[in-house]
């Protein structure tokens, strides 16, 4: 439960958040406290969630302040402070949760669609002087944590996406094709139409860190990609936790059980999902969690991927060959 420093301070990040205002006594409050919990549970962590004691003393300013006098009330706080909040006037199921909350979250996001408008928004944007963040990534919609991300750091860093369906993109970027569930970030530094790709883990903690890092456009770029490719991966029992539990519901759902829990699988359907991949994984996370690479002798970290796209015929002729003919104009 918030109390109102810890409210306070979960609207400072200008990150949505959810917040219901409750009374802990009430009945309407103890049956929407299971479906809440469940929401929470497959918005985590990409959108915060918490509650407000209502009864407690310390907190009816607050809750007064809020306009909370009918309770439960929960709110949706799209970009902290900076945005008005929403109220939620569904049904108060877990999937009603899920679905208001991550719809809320505002879209910052440039989305490039195809091919041909790559090199144009590179060019456009390096006259911004903000560093930018490209997500290529075979996932039909934009994945919530990116979404989040782009929230986040609106007006400091601009985030784009573009759907590499068959890898041609890369190709013609120099990367690799991919495999599925594989995503790339590319950073762009300010005023630069050359990426370099980021080497850290796709999860949203360790992005936000380096982020944080570039966000003033004066960091060496290279130095701060390579610590964050020092970073080692290290699961937490408790995120395993949830992760086991995240995909027992998704799981009872493909089975045609538990219908009062998160449609996780509507959710896929329609582009909507927590970890950024067609099947659940590690919480806060794009695709799968990382294999451990073994050690060898000597060993080192690989220095950055840097580029630009490739132009000349033979090398688009050449990415060609990795796409199917049948691929959609308008999918890569």
């Amino acid at each position: 439960m918030l109390e109102p420093e810890g409210f306070q301070k979960a609207l400072e990040a200008n990150e949505t958040v959810m917040v219901a205002f409750v009374a802990p006594g009430s009945s309407d409050c103890q049956r929407m406290a299971p479906e809440y919990s469940k929401g929470a549970l497959g918005l985590y962590p990409s959108i915060p969630s918490y509650a407000v004691d209502c009864d407690a003393d310390t907190n009816k300013h607050l809750c007064a302040e809020q306009g909370a006098t009918s309770l439960p009330t929960v709110k949706l706080f799209p970009r902290g402070n900076t945005l008005d909040p929403v109220i939620f006037d569904g049904e108060r199921t877990s999937s009603g949760f899920f679905y208001w909350a991550s719809r809320g979250v505002p879209n910052h996001i440039k989305r490039i669609r195809m091919l041909d408008h790559m090199q144009p928004w590179v060019d456009a944007s390096a006259e911004s002087g903000l560093p930018r963040a490209l997500l290529l990534t075979k996932e039909k919609m934009i994945p919530l944590l990116w979404t989040v991300l782009g929230n986040k750091y609106a007006g400091q860093i601009e985030l784009a996406y573009h759907r590499d369906r068959k890898g041609k993109t890369s190709v013609v970027m120099g990367l690799e094709p991919g495999e599925d569930k594989t995503s790339k970030v590319l950073i762009y530094a300010p005023g630069s139409t050359t990426f370099m790709r980021y080497q850290g883990l796709a999860k949203i903690d360790s992005l936000s860190k380096f982020f944080d890092s570039i966000v003033d456009g004066t960091a060496d770029l290279e130095t701060v990609n390579a610590q964050a490719a020092a970073e080692e991966f290290v699961p937490d029992e408790a995120e395993l936790e949830i992760e086991r539990k995240q995909e027992a519901q998704r799981i009872a759902l493909l089975h045609g059980g538990f219908a009062d829990l998160i449609d996780f699988e509507e959710a896929l359907k329609s582009g909507i999902n927590p970890h950024g991949s067609n099947s659940q994984g590690y919480p806060g996370m794009m695709g799968d969690m990382p294999k451990k690479e073994p050690e060898e002798s000597g060993s080192r970290v690989e220095m950055p991927e840097t580029g630009t796209m490739k132009k000349s015929e033979e090398q688009a002729a050449s990415a060609t060959s990795h796409a199917t003919a049948e691929a959609p104009k308008d999918e890569l």
